[in-house]
């Protein structure tokens, strides 16, 4: 969880840390002399954008080509872009530098963290999205994850959705067919196969040794969980968090999960990696991660340069189904937790389309499906799943429809101190054998206590 988002720090401390930091131009007037010439012999414009250093998957490759095509674009209007690498950094000195007016003109952060940049003066709006080519026909739920309190103010660069990971050797070992396994994602699909039908099948291959255990969860404050159960707990219309009482169906399923030791104690220190160690084993009846875990267990088993020997792998070991709605009939549900290019609040209007232009770039469809054969994570335009090694690997390609109804963690303010009162809830099932309601009791105090009253909508 972001430290910033419980509150901002203030700044007492030596200005050391700002050293070797260039500041780079936030106007696109601004001209390097040493700025090379034009065919006629006219010295070019230099528009200098400072970027925030991030080489996780191709992003930093992405933004180096994207200066080279934007450029290859601006030469008919004698201007060009010059990319100045400013070192990525954490949360805490983002608000430091941002104290010393040291603000980069692009930098990437998780979608969660637009409130607490924006209230901090870090960014700027980019409404230019809307009207983008680059997302034209964007599903609704890219909106939602851009915008905050009526403006977009981040460009998402990459995308995930939250399947679910199932051995299938457990479900050989229960008896199932092949036709049965291949058909449950349909199944999920059309609301015929619930939440608790799996949570039966976890039960089922542990009591039977088929696995040692039964769920697996990124994160204990999981998304997906609240939403199968009907706990939205962010209202966008009114930017508040929502204090309701599906919460405590949630804290009912931790409650009957650890009973059957379908979930351990130790849930939340079986991280990602792992998970994948465990399932790879066949240890682990089922993974609720995101998109990546495919590609992180494609690492481990060392076949990142062999795609069929891996797919093979994963058809005779794995399938994936959407988290499964608890209702008979209901829809599937998926979970997100995007990251979004964001433009710093010094960039000005003059200076805007040329950081748009290079934005623009770094989504350029090719260069998204780089990322995703670094990242394991998503691309996130159509035109971008067109792309032939895309649609060559099949679990990228068929789970791409997941993104259609896929949500985010709520960019409100205080959202961090109510995911915090929430995990006391589950922390009180796991280790203090508390009922629901006495969880949500807990949770429902610490609440009230700690998110500010204008802030929470209690139903």
């Amino acid at each position: 969880m972001k430290k910033l988002a419980l509150g901002l720090i203030s700044v007492m401390t030596s200005m050391t840390l700002l050293a070797g930091c260039s500041t780079g131009s936030n106007s696109g007037a601004a001209a390097n002399s040493s700025a090379e010439s034009s065919g006629n012999g006219e010295k070019m414009k230099e528009v200098v954008i400072s970027v925030r250093e991030n080489t996780w998957g191709a992003r930093k490759d992405n933004f180096i080509e994207a200066e080279k095509r934007a450029n290859e674009e601006l030469k008919s209007e004698n201007v060009q872009i010059k990319i100045d690498w400013w070192p990525g950094i954490g949360d805490d000195e983002l608000i430091l530098q941002a104290q010393a007016n040291k603000v980069a003109d692009v930098f990437i952060n998780s979608s969660v963290d637009i409130g607490w940049q924006l209230n901090a003066g870090l960014i700027r709006d980019v409404d230019w999205v809307g009207a983008s080519d680059v997302f034209k026909n964007m599903p609704e739920s890219y909106n939602n994850m851009m915008k905050y309190e009526d403006h977009y103010y981040g460009v998402i660069q990459d995308m995930d959705a939250s399947p679910v990971f199932i051995s299938r050797k457990a479900l050989e070992g229960m008896g199932w067919t092949a036709a049965q396994i291949d058909e449950l994602k349909a199944r999920v699909d059309a609301g015929s196969f619930t939440f608790g039908e799996l949570v039966d099948l976890a039960d089922e291959s542990v009591k039977k040794k088929l696995v040692k255990v039964g769920f697996g969860v990124e994160d204990t404050r999981f998304e997906g969980w609240n939403y199968t159960f009907d706990n939205f707990n962010y209202s966008a219309e009114e930017n508040k968090m929502v204090l309701s009482k599906n919460t405590q169906k949630v804290y009912e399923f931790w409650q009957d999960a650890k009973q059957r030791g379908v979930v351990t104690e130790g849930i939340g220190e079986i991280d990602t990696d792992k998970a994948a160690e465990l399932f790879i084993k066949g240890e682990l009846f089922a993974e609720f991660a995101r998109t990546e875990f495919y590609q992180v267990m494609r690492t481990q088993l060392g076949m990142d340069e062999d795609l069929a020997g891996y797919e093979a792998w994963f058809k005779e070991n794995a399938i994936w189904i959407p988290v499964p709605s608890v209702e008979q009939g209901g829809k599937p549900v998926s979970y997100s937790n995007p990251a979004l290019i964001y433009v710093g609040a010094k960039v000005d209007d003059e200076k805007m389309p040329y950081v748009q232009k290079l934005i623009e770039h770094v989504l350029d469809p090719d260069l998204q499906i780089n990322h995703t054969l670094k990242s394991g994570k998503l691309p996130v335009t159509a035109a971008a799943q067109e792309d032939p090694r895309f649609q060559e690997m099949s679990f990228y390609k068929d789970h791409a429809y997941l993104i259609d109804f896929t949500k985010t963690r709520p960019a409100q303010m205080d959202y961090a101190v109510y995911m915090k009162s929430f995990t006391l809830g589950i922390d009180a099932i796991l280790t203090k054998g508390q009922t629901a309601a006495e969880a949500f009791e807990l949770f429902q105090k610490d609440v009230k206590q700690n998110v500010p009253a204008d802030s929470l909508i209690v139903e």
